[in-house]
């Protein structure tokens, strides 16, 4: 008997963004949806003590049909227990509160097969204050790598800020994440059906909309976006690549040089396939996941964004084109 994968939400954000009361938004919002929330500690999302109706290894069951877990211990632990207990939950969502980079949580769903097949990474979601974002971008570790890896921006706290601000806000963390979805909120009141069903990783909704490139094997689509040290480098390539040449650049590189890359994401046409193959870079490490067919009518070609800190258009333009296939 196959297992249901469950959808997970990463939820992650800047400290004092307001995560608690989003969540508490979206249990209120979604009554019909049993929820299994794994939190840092209990505290962060104020469990009143009446809802509890059972507890079992960290694990408290409540009246609403919520689960609630301490992440305690090794995350894959909590996630075995979820899968071997007898729960009844429909999607599970982790508050990555004390965690610097929400990509060492995706690299759980994305690179261990034992979890893939009870559970399936749906997006990561961050919570921004709208007020302190600007100031903070470029020089916050934690809070550059939060954006970076973000499929959903959430800019909370949007009260106090001038609307020529916001513009500005959304102009400049678009440039530098032009993956996520932006909306900007006050108490975390936004659309949850659409933050609980992002598809981030499903094949089919790997599209970039980058507009048409030219005949060259390397073009530059805009000028590079950044914001502080902060860059946003974009490549289209017609070229095919050689997934060994390319798999042992990428390895090599985040390895060295992983601190200074927040985030990788693309499309790749590989020669020898009749498949697209889809990169992503978690946890310093790239990973692949197989795409959809190239339909006959479409452009093969390579399409990648690479998110970091004082990232060189000039070398990674030279690293990828000695990727390419050459049948000599």
């Amino acid at each position: 008997m196959s297992i249901k994968q469950v959808p997970v939400t990463i939820l992650t954000g800047f400290l004092g963004a307001g995560k608690t009361t989003l969540l508490n938004h979206i249990i209120k919002e979604n009554p019909n949806t049993k929820f299994a929330i794994i939190e840092n500690e209990f505290g962060e999302i104020n469990i009143d003590s009446e809802l509890v109706i059972s507890t079992d290894e960290n694990i408290f069951e409540l009246s609403n049909g919520c689960i609630c877990c301490s992440l305690n211990g090794d995350l894959f632990e909590v996630l075995n227990k979820l899968v071997t207990g007898k729960y009844d939950y429909d999607h599970l969502i982790i508050e990555t509160t004390g965690i610097a980079d929400p990509s060492a949580v995706a690299a759980t769903f994305l690179t261990d097969y034992n979890v893939q097949t009870a559970f399936k990474l749906d997006g990561t979601v961050c919570l921004v204050d709208a007020e302190k974002v600007l100031s903070v971008l470029g020089v916050d570790e934690e809070a550059n790598k939060q954006i970076a890896f973000a499929d959903f921006l959430i800019f909370n706290k949007c009260d106090g800020v001038e609307p020529e601000k916001l513009e500005e806000i959304k102009r400049i963390v678009k440039g530098i994440n032009p993956f996520a979805a932006q909306d900007f909120a006050n108490f975390g009141k936004v659309n949850t059906s659409e933050i609980l069903n992002l598809k981030a990783y499903d094949k089919e909704k790997q599209t970039f909309k980058f507009g048409n490139s030219s005949s060259k094997n390397f073009v530059q689509l805009k000028p590079e976006s950044h914001h502080h040290d902060i860059v946003s480098q974009s490549f289209i390539f017609d070229q095919s690549f050689d997934l060994i040449k390319l798999r042992h650049y990428l390895t090599v590189m985040l390895f060295i040089q992983g601190a200074s890359f927040y985030r990788i994401k693309g499309i790749l046409n590989i020669e020898g396939l009749n498949r697209k193959l889809i990169i992503q870079s978690v946890k310093g490490a790239p990973v692949f996941i197989d795409g959809e067919n190239w339909k006959e009518s479409e452009l093969r070609e390579t399409k990648l964004v690479f998110i970091g800190k004082k990232l060189r258009r000039d070398i990674l333009e030279k690293g990828l084109s000695q990727c390419f296939y050459s049948a000599g």
